[in-house]
């Protein structure tokens, strides 16, 4: 493309966004920013409307350009541009991204890659697995336990089997080696393999109906399974241990105006942390998704079968022959939405979608949901203003009787914004599947909003919710005019490097990162040294003095400089522009280390203008003794450990430092770093 071409779509594509902001200021009830705490920084490119894509940004030369504030592209592989993203899982080094519906299972390049994630900035795909199940693995592909990663073929597979993979990737992550493939007895649309690595609940999605028969005279099915129950405690001898369908919920509650019988599907569960309790949505509503349409059956109510099922599976966790799971509660939108939200009615005209236990930082134990809507996932104005979707906090101390304490939503999904939507043509999504910055230790969610992008919400306070940033990709070459590429499933955390992993259905795996300190752990990352970068003979390269921190939300402070005699190179940093975890081309320093880091800054290459990028690793290797730990009893125990390792003499791994220039020069250097070299995390109390 042509300069004089580029300026043009640039003012076509400022021209048609200043319109659409003018329709949509004259009409939003609030200013465009109301809803979210965002505050756009210099590289930010900031929504018109939060939440939304307008008809003039969606058909600008070149498609949507996108929009992102308080959040930033990292990472990407688009995944040999093949389309239908399905899901990622992590694994130290290691990413394992997979298909939703791959148009031919036959390609080489269809199933889940293997991705060497080693350089964050740069992953690469360097396997693929083609097993049963991993061909068109979806929400269900977990890393649980001490490395077992599972993955289940998207709901029914060929030829009447429903096949789930099991992978031991606790030695070398880049090359998996599956353990087991079984047969369930049910589809796996979604699912949940428990922290132990021992039990996976499947969740069908269609099958056989609750409701079978003719018409008019339909009588419940006893052989519908709404969840099957799989055994991985031997990890080659898997067994199926029990199937589950709603009818064994007590007739009690199935003769109460709001009960789980009428709706069409489960669709997700999760467990508590000691995995005696599983927390199930139920996709109902009054509309076209959820509701058992021309239900014949008396008293069931389609539009209140929506909302939360808390079954006890103690008896599952433990093994007790015979094992049952008992009913504990049953919370309809119908009963828990109205003295919140009351936007949304009744809560039924979107189905229930996400469910996620966690405990928040307060020591609360709550769930998130999530909703799922055809309007959401086609994006268009009339739908979502017809189908209004949203996300719920839901106090569980009595799981007897849930509490919805808190709701977030974006302003296209708002009511009263419904006039300006549809006035710009102005599409948007739905809170949808999510991800968690630390589920023991809960604070900020990540939610893969459909045609919204990725939103970031704090949930610090249950409930006022507030949204601290947000990353809306651009259209990818595939992308059908005048529509957005759309984000699905879950998102990994990963509190090491403190990134976050998504993908677009067109575009591919996105590695993506918060730019508020606050809400960004490592980018507080503090280093400091004095010694010599030996070479790999271990004799004395160069002479280094390094230090380099934040101080506040904005301000980096520190220098290096490096004195390299035998090359004739005298480096000298003064200007610090980045700090963080470790994402580029390090040599030795490794990126998955809370005791890692990267700084970058411009100075000076034996007097002439340069730009720099240092990485530190102190003791990382100590770090793996606490893999498995939340992001901050690792920290914690990283730091106890290298205070210890600092005390003694002759420590078995050395301490490494990286140097290159960026630009101005052609200078680099790695090794041992002989010397004082520290590298610690400060935390917000």
């Amino acid at each position: 493309m042509n300069r004089q071409r580029a300026a043009t779509q640039r003012r076509s594509l400022i021209g048609a966004a200043a319109f659409a902001a003018v329709v949509l200021s004259g009409l939003l009830s609030t200013n465009a920013h109301a809803t979210t705490s965002c505050v756009p920084g210099p590289n930010d490119r900031p929504e018109i409307m939060q939440g939304a894509a307008t008809a003039a940004e969606r058909n600008a030369p070149g498609g949507y350009q996108g929009a992102w504030c308080g959040a930033r592209l990292v990472g990407a592989n688009e995944l040999y541009d093949r389309g239908s993203y399905g899901n990622t899982a992590i694994m130290g080094k290691c990413l394992y991204s997979s298909m939703r519906d791959p148009s031919d299972l036959t390609l080489l390049t269809t199933g889940t890659a293997v991705i060497d994630n080693s350089v964050p900035s740069n992953p690469q795909i360097v396997g693929m697995l083609r097993t049963p199940a991993m061909i068109r693995a979806y929400s269900t592909l977990y890393v649980r336990g001490d490395g077992k990663l599972i993955g289940a073929f998207k709901d029914f597979g060929p030829n009447g089997t429903n096949p789930v993979d099991l992978y031991d990737v606790s030695g070398d992550c880049l090359h998996p080696v599956l353990l087991t493939t079984i047969d369930v007895p049910g589809g796996n649309h979604d699912g949940w393999f428990t922290p132990d690595a021992k039990t996976y609940y499947g969740i069908p999605f269609g099958g056989v109906r609750l409701l079978s028969g003719p018409v008019g005279a339909e009588v419940l099915n006893p052989a519908r399974i709404d969840m099957h129950v799989t055994d991985f405690s031997d990890p080659v001898n898997p067994k199926v241990l029990m199937t589950w369908n709603r009818l064994q919920i007590p007739a009690e509650i199935q003769g109460l105006p709001t009960h789980p019988l009428a709706t069409t599907n489960f669709h997700m569960v999760s467990s508590n942390k000691t995995m005696t309790r599983l927390y199930m949505s139920m996709y109902g509503g009054n509309n076209s998704l959820g509701g058992n349409n021309n239900n014949p059956i008396p008293d069931q109510n389609q539009a209140c079968s929506n909302g939360l099922v808390i079954l006890d599976s103690t008896e599952v966790q433990n093994r007790v022959p015979n094992a049952k799971l008992k009913f504990i509660s049953f919370t309809s939108w119908c009963d828990s939405i109205q003295q919140i939200d009351p936007d949304f009615g009744d809560g039924s005209t979107a189905s229930g979608h996400a469910t996620e236990y966690i405990i928040h930082e307060n020591g609360r134990e709550y769930v998130l949901s999530t909703d799922e809507s055809g309007g959401g996932l086609d994006g268009g104005p009339a739908g979502m203003c017809a189908q209004r979707s949203y996300a719920r906090m839901i106090d569980i101390s009595d799981e007897y009787h849930p509490q919805v304490v808190g709701t977030f939503k974006t302003d296209v999904n708002k009511p009263e914004n419904c006039a300006a939507i549809l006035a710009a043509d102005t599409n948007g999504g739905m809170v949808h599947y999510m991800g968690i910055d630390d589920r023991w230790h809960a604070r900020v969610v990540f939610y893969a909003a459909a045609n919204s992008g990725i939103r970031v919400v704090d949930w610090r306070d249950p409930r006022h919710p507030k949204e601290i940033a947000y990353y809306h990709a651009a259209d990818d070459a595939k992308t059908a005019p005048g529509a957005t590429d759309f984000t699905r499933p879950d998102i990994p955390y990963d509190p090491t490097n403190c990134l976050f992993y998504t993908g677009w259905n067109q575009g591919g795996l996105k590695t993506l990162e918060l730019t508020n300190p606050e809400y960004n752990a490592c980018m507080k990352r503090v280093g400091s040294g004095n010694g010599s970068l030996l070479d790999a003979s271990g004799t004395k390269k160069a002479q280094v003095e390094l230090s380099a921190r934040r101080v506040g939300k904005s301000r980096l402070i520190g220098h290096f400089s490096l004195t390299d005699r035998g090359a004739g190179a005298s480096l000298k940093m003064s200007q610090l522009t980045m700090v963080g975890s470790v994402r580029d081309a390090c040599g030795s320093v490794p990126s998955q280390s809370y005791a890692s880091m990267q700084f970058e800054g411009a100075g000076t290459y034996n007097g002439a203008a340069a730009t720099f990028r240092v990485c530190l690793q102190q003791n990382a290797h100590r770090e793996s003794e606490h893999e498995g730990s939340s992001a901050r009893e690792a920290a914690e125990a990283g730091r106890q450990a290298r205070a210890e390792e600092s005390g003694r003499e002759g420590a078995a791994t050395p301490n490494f430092v990286h140097v290159s220039c960026t630009s101005g020069c052609s200078y680099e250097a790695d090794g041992a770093f002989e010397g004082r070299l520290t590298v610690s995390q400060e935390h917000d109390d």
